[in-house]
């Protein structure tokens, strides 16, 4: 069984530089501001050996069910 690691908000201060440069990189990359520096905090997290190499995040888990396409909802 896999064990789910509930999300906790939190507020941070970021210089407004790297702050710009955080949500061009997370446009780039496809995904929202939030989860782009969870992934990337994440992968420095098991780089310096924090988290084990095997931990998944949960992911997007916004806007609901995303595995149909447009065409099918509107049949």
């Amino acid at each position: 069984m896999l064990a789910v690691m509930p999300r906790k908000r939190t507020t941070v201060t970021i210089d407004v530089e790297a702050l710009t440069a955080f949500r061009r990189m997370a446009k780039k990359s496809n995904m929202s501001f939030p989860r782009y520096l969870e992934s990337r905090m994440v992968e420095l997290a098991k780089a310096e050996g924090e988290i084990s190499k095997s931990y998944e995040t949960l992911g997007e888990t916004r806007g609901g069910d995303r595995t149909i396409d447009s065409e099918e909802r509107v049949q």
